[in-house]
């Protein structure tokens, strides 16, 4: 279960909602987060997702980065070289 953190617009007080991703993607399509109740001041009123400073953003270094393109070019060439057609048409493309 993931915590989603909103904002009222009205009182600009948060409030933390665990859902599941589907619950989320659920209540986001129908737009279930512009008719929500505020705990604090009652009011119906849209609530705003707010980001705080702690996230599920992964931050890589330059070298971690450089090592993960490395190990896919020798995969990638690893398959050319064994003639697999679907990765060296997806790395030269077709003849036309």
């Amino acid at each position: 279960m993931a915590r989603y953190n909103f904002k009222c617009s009205d009182c600009y007080s948060t409030e933390e909602l665990t859902l599941s991703v589907a619950e989320f993607l659920s209540l986001k399509d129908k737009e279930g987060f512009n008719t929500r109740e505020c705990k604090k001041c009652n009011a119906t009123t849209e609530f705003i997702r707010i980001f705080n400073s702690i996230s599920s953003k992964i931050s890589r270094s330059k070298d971690e980065i450089s090592a993960i393109a490395k190990e896919d070019v020798r995969k990638i060439v690893e398959k050319v070289k064994s003639g697999d057609m679907k990765t060296i048409l997806d790395v030269y493309g077709e003849k036309k």
